[in-house]
């Protein structure tokens, strides 16, 4: 996906809140749409200081390169490393499965990392690798895998339809770290209008703050494609994986209402045999009456920025 002015400044607004330190591990190359001086102009937009990178490192993307018109836009653009020594982080390393982009390891993330890369990483960016991914599950427990405890994972999804096998919602994030011991969660939604994105690419774009199952109505636009970013910080260093259940299910379940529904939140993996009609038709009664409760719902005031 790489990163766009946008998604840059956001990050220096993520820094400034979790003071992000290394090493840093990206998944996959990320583009970084920006040259050293635009770099800078960035840090000062956003009233954030920075360091001197060691050297100024010409990106290595494939894309950049493939097409004439998009190698000369990117003709000054830097390397991602160059983005994150300006944050103060020195100590970098990039993770992809093939090797045009030159990245520091070859890794097929459907497969688990091997133990070098474990209990290594202090931020983890995933700028919109996941859900080229298969195995959701198995990449997943790969970033847990890989940061230290105290670390942050940094993630930026898509909606977007056949963009990849998935399209991310900010659900997946917020249940799965907090069934794995993270804390610190903050997200983001920023709007991106991609046609003709070699012209507007420094554009300013709208986003808003997320709070978990808030009222999305008037909020997105059906012209542009939301981006999730959502960070949160890893507290335990547990090691066994917990698959979660959707957080609208547990809740119902919380209640004792249903002990079938209860069960299946408890083993989702392994639910009641019996009867397993009336149980899913119980979930699918809950998603509807959540669903006409969200649409009924007083609107809440959602401040909605450019950035």
């Amino acid at each position: 996906m790489g990163l766009l002015p946008s998604s840059i400044k956001l990050l220096i607004q993520f820094d400034k809140q979790y003071q992000f330190e290394g090493p840093v591990l990206s998944l996959g190359n990320q583009e970084t749409w920006a040259s050293y001086a635009d770099l800078k102009t960035y840090f000062s937009e956003m009233d954030s200081p920075y360091q001197e990178p060691g050297e100024i490192v010409p990106h290595t993307s494939y894309m950049f390169s493939s097409d004439a018109n998009l190698a000369a836009l990117a003709r000054d653009f830097v390397h991602a490393r160059v983005f994150f020594e300006m944050l103060g982080i020195h100590d970098y390393a990039d993770l992809d499965k093939f090797d045009s982009d030159k990245p520091t390891y070859l890794h097929d993330l459907n497969l688990p990392v091997p133990n070098s890369l474990r209990d290594r990483y202090a931020l983890i960016l995933d700028g919109g690798t996941i859900e080229h991914v298969f195995d959701m599950r198995q990449v997943l427990d790969n970033i847990v895998q890989m940061l230290k405890p105290g670390g942050c994972v940094l993630h930026i999804g898509s909606f977007s339809m056949d963009h990849g096998f998935y399209g991310i919602s900010p659900c997946l994030f917020y249940d799965f770290y907090s069934a794995n011991g993270f804390e610190d969660f903050t997200c983001y939604i920023l709007l991106v209008d991609f046609q003709n994105i070699l012209k507007t690419y420094r554009n300013k774009h709208e986003y808003f703050e997320y709070r978990y199952g808030m009222n999305l109505q008037n909020l997105l636009d059906g012209s542009k494609q939301p981006l999730v970013f959502f960070a949160a910080r890893k507290a335990n260093a547990g090691t066994d994986l917990s698959i979660p259940v959707q957080g609208i299910y547990r809740s119902r379940a919380s209640l004792g209402k249903d002990a079938e529904l209860q069960s299946f939140a408890q083993n989702p993996l392994h639910p009641k045999k019996k009867k397993p009609f009336r149980l899913f038709s119980h979930l699918g009664s809950f998603f509807l009456h959540n669903l006409k409760t969200a649409l009924v719902r007083e609107k809440t005031s959602v401040k909605v920025n450019k950035i």
